[in-house]
């Protein structure tokens, strides 16, 4: 029996490694791009793949994207259950922090974007792409704020921060 129990193990142990696993990316090698043209309507894959971008350079941080939807809530006096629906969706507001460089052509375009009401299209190229495959990209659209600098103490970096207003749902297009 012990011999049984034994094989079997060694079996089911094989048979896990050999399984294709699932793995998760880090964000090494993966980049930010703005487009320096004004974006004023919601695009779709394709238009956001014809645009020109340029690289954003010594990003460090970039905060949360995706969609956050409200949910409401309204409660009667006949029910002890709230009922809820979903309301409008906020497309984002993340931060991109990065290391100051003032002739970088990527920073020097989000603080032009910066001083302006109009919306840019972004996109990040994430570092997934399978052998002679292509990467996931993510676009979006929308206003930039800031920057603003977090100061810091004497080894701190000369940072500045820009908070994308995004103002149309996230595209993502999945490595392939």
């Amino acid at each position: 029996m012990k011999r049984i129990l034994l094989a079997t193990t060694a079996m089911l142990s094989a048979a896990a490694l050999a399984a294709p696993c699932a793995f998760a990316n880090s964000n090494a090698g993966s980049t930010v791009w703005i487009c320096t043209t004004q974006q004023p309507d919601d695009l779709l894959l394709a238009a956001f793949e014809l645009l020109t971008y340029v690289e954003i350079g010594a990003v460090g941080d970039h905060g949360e994207t995706g969609s956050s939807t409200n949910i409401l809530n309204y409660d009667t006096w006949d029910t002890d259950v709230i009922q809820k629906a979903k309301g409008l969706t906020n497309a984002g507001d993340p931060t991109i922090e990065v290391a100051r460089i003032v002739g970088d052509a990527g920073q020097v375009a989000l603080r032009a974007a910066a001083k302006t009401k109009f919306n840019y299209a972004f996109k990040i190229v994430r570092n997934d792409a399978p052998d002679a495959g292509t990467p996931s990209i993510m676009y979006n659209r929308g206003l930039v704020t800031g920057p603003t600098r977090p100061n810091g103490r004497n080894e701190s970096f000369d940072l500045e921060v820009f908070t994308l207003a995004l103002n149309q749902r996230e595209i993502v297009d999945d490595a392939a």
